[in-house]
């Protein structure tokens, strides 16, 4: 008998909600702008799964959000692009429809699915990097993600960089201040305005400006692999999936700098699939797989 899921993909531009059957296939699908629907997720959420519950048998709702959430209290603690969207909300919800939501961070999801898309078997640890406007990355240990105590293991955007000097009264600036699609705009308007924007790492390639990017991008990669003992990742985001973005040349970073031979050995680096609802799908193959652990 198939099965049905509602999965959720929450992002600071827009919503993308779906019902979603055993097989992954969205059968109905809709849309909304985060800027007039984030005060009221809640309604749309429940109207949608109220459409559709009583001629399909929804087993679970999946929610990715772009920021910090708690599963366990259903709390939606910090999501700093649209703060509408934080609050406690989902509880309430969730009693009411009388049927399981599950909650987690967006980039979690979409590892969730571009490993499954990707064929990586689910006995294999995998780490996903995407750098677009910021640095997101998950972290899957076999066929679990791992989210940390709090729900913000794999924030690697946030932890503290070196690269322009110590900061002694301050926090120390992070890593998505450098390497980051919304610095890299900032890089382009700084030093090299006359250059189209998708010319930039062709053209100035060799300036140290765009090397130390690249640099630290593949030092961060590195830094992930080395301490967790991961050398099984998938790259993506719009910055490194651009057309002109160097990821031969990114590979050959990571490569080197990887501390033992045994890692050097066994890197694969698979790219990340375009595919707008890979965020829906991806909740879905995760709230699958909570699912299954409650039956255990």
């Amino acid at each position: 008998m198939m099965k049905y899921y509602v999965g959720i993909d929450i992002g600071a531009t827009n919503i993308r909600i779906g019902l979603v059957n055993d097989l992954e296939e969205i059968l109905f699908q809709e849309s909304y702008k985060s800027n007039d629907y984030a005060h009221k997720i809640s309604e749309v959420i429940e109207n949608f799964v109220i459409k559709y519950k009583n001629e399909y048998d929804i087993l679970a709702v999946s929610i990715g959000f772009p920021g910090l959430v708690d599963n366990e209290t259903k709390v939606v603690i910090h999501t700093p692009n649209q703060k509408a969207f934080e609050g406690d909300y989902l509880k309430s919800l969730q009693d009411k429809l009388n049927i399981p939501i599950y909650i987690g961070n967006d980039v979690n999801y979409l590892l969730m699915f571009d490993a499954k898309y990707l064929n990586i078997p689910e006995d294999k640890s995998v780490l996903g990097f995407y750098l677009g406007t910021g640095f997101g990355n998950a972290i899957r240990i076999k066929d679990t993600l791992y989210e940390g105590e709090f729900g913000a293991a794999g924030e690697i955007g946030h932890v503290p960089m070196y690269l322009n000097g110590i900061s002694y009264e301050n926090k120390q600036n992070d890593l998505e201040s450098f390497v980051s699609g919304f610095n890299l705009i900032k890089i382009h308007d700084k030093y090299f305005k006359d250059t189209p924007f998708n010319d930039l790492f062709i053209k100035h390639f060799n300036d140290p400006i765009i090397q130390n990017y690249l640099h630290i991008l593949a030092y961060y990669i590195v830094t992930e692999i080395t301490i967790l003992d991961i050398s099984t990742i998938i790259l993506g985001g719009g910055v490194i999936m651009s057309e002109n973005f160097p990821k031969a040349y990114l590979e050959t970073l990571i490569h080197k700098n990887l501390f033992t031979q045994k890692a050097k050995e066994n890197l694969k680096i698979y790219y990340a699939p375009s595919h707008i609802n890979s965020g829906i799908i991806g909740a879905t193959i995760q709230a699958k797989v909570l699912l299954n652990k409650v039956k255990r």
